[in-house]
């Protein structure tokens, strides 16, 4: 018996061979079919996608044996992948160089041998699509031809399995990532959250006492709450685009009475109004709705404070407008205003509308993005009018029910 030399890249070979981390896999069905298909074109009770590991071949895939591998020394496919036709042996036991192989003398019994080499991409011969007859016999041109096709079929296979693998530990990898980001902003808004709402809540009782009364300090104080109330908002607003980037948001339907929070945002927005000649009118009475509060109210907070933010003087009017299916609520501004073609950008992902003088009202440019998409999900939408020097209404709409 002889045994077959290594092929001079062995190292690489085997390398390439591991790289498709298939050895020692489950059986799978498209192999499977390729394996039956390579019997059934050559007439032969045996086929086998075998791959030809350091100290064995080892079968992805076989027809007609029950071995799931046997010994490198041994196989006849250790030859077959020193080239790159099909190998054919058309009687084992009159070859010398197999006549006494354990695999000729005893069980399966060889005595006909084919194997096209499965040479991928970069020219590594793994293994061979192989078939075995107990008898002599040899392949006439089309199932030679044949087979050499099916074994570039077990090859393609192979890089597709590869890459699904690949593609799966992507998958794996992106969702620790998902997981770790939601780990930091849960974190991240918690400690950023915690000292803004000290200083806010502290700048206010500072304002309400005797240190308030006091000259100039009261000026400073303001400006301190109007810098963290900024800032808290960014913060809010980056860790709400950065959860609606990562997933889209569970809602939590339930019914509430829409007027009773308008009244609430107008609590929450009074603070705002320090310093502004700007009147602040809040619809009252009763508009009940099922949608999720807490996303409603984050809408129309941002709704409202961004129309106090661009008005100096005038007023901000909330009206409130049930119809049969849906309520609108209007925010109506006497500010700068916006041109009408800049409209289209209000609602993109950190868009700015305003100009550098207006620098101070600036924000992140993601509130009324997220607002919107917010409003979206529930069903609902928010659309823009304005005029430059007039003031500007944003609608929201929202259905009285879930969609």
């Amino acid at each position: 018996m002889k045994v077959a030399p290594l092929p001079q890249d062995e190292p690489e070979r085997l390398a390439a061979l591991r790289g498709y981390a298939v050895l020692d896999s489950a059986p799978e069905a498209d192999f499977d079919e390729l394996t039956r298909f390579a019997s059934e074109l050559c007439g032969t009770p045996i086929a086998l996608v075998s791959l030809v590991d350091a100290g064995r071949q080892w079968f992805k895939s076989r027809v007609g044996l029950d071995a799931t591998e046997t010994p490198r020394d041994i196989a006849f496919c250790s030859h077959a992948i020193l080239q790159r036709g099909v190998f054919e042996v058309e009687d084992a036991s009159a070859d010398p160089r197999f006549a006494d192989n354990p695999l000729v003398a005893s069980q399966p019994n060889i005595r006909f041998y084919a194997g096209a080499p499965l040479v991928n991409a970069e020219g590594f011969a793994l293994g061979t699509l192989c078939v075995i007859d107990r008898v002599p016999r040899s392949l006439d041109a089309v199932q030679r031809q044949g087979l050499a096709v099916l074994g570039r079929q077990v090859i393609a296979q192979l890089e597709l399995r590869r890459q699904l693998v690949d593609l799966a530990h992507a998958r794996d990898r992106a969702l620790a990532g998902v997981r770790a980001k939601d780990v930091f902003l849960a974190t991240m808004g918690h400690e950023l959250r915690t000292p803004l709402g000290g200083i806010l809540g502290l700048s206010e009782l500072l304002l309400e006492g005797p240190v308030g009364q006091l000259d100039g300090t009261a000026d400073d104080l303001r400006a301190i709450h109007r810098a963290g109330t900024h800032l808290l908002e960014v913060v809010e607003d980056i860790l709400g685009y950065a959860q609606l980037e990562l997933d889209q948001p569970r809602l939590r339907p339930r019914p509430f009475d829409l007027g009773e929070l308008l009244a609430d945002v107008e609590a929450t927005v009074r603070p705002l109004l320090r310093g502004r000649s700007v009147a602040l009118n809040v619809a009252r009475g009763p508009a009940p709705i099922v949608a999720d509060p807490t996303r409603v109210r984050q809408i129309v907070y941002n709704l409202v404070a961004n129309a106090i933010r661009f008005t100096e003087r005038g007023s901000v009017d909330v009206t409130l407008e049930p119809g049969d299916r849906q309520i609108a609520v209007r925010v109506r501004d006497t500010g700068v205003g916006i041109a009408q073609n800049k409209l289209a950008l209000l609602f993109r992902d950190f868009s700015q509308v305003h100009g550098d003088h207006e620098a101070e009202l600036r924000g992140t440019g993601l509130g009324l993005a997220i607002s919107r998409r917010y409003a979206r999900l529930m069903g609902g939408d928010i659309v823009a009018e304005s005029e430059p020097g007039r003031g500007s209404t944003f609608t929201l709409t929202l259905p009285r029910e879930p969609i």
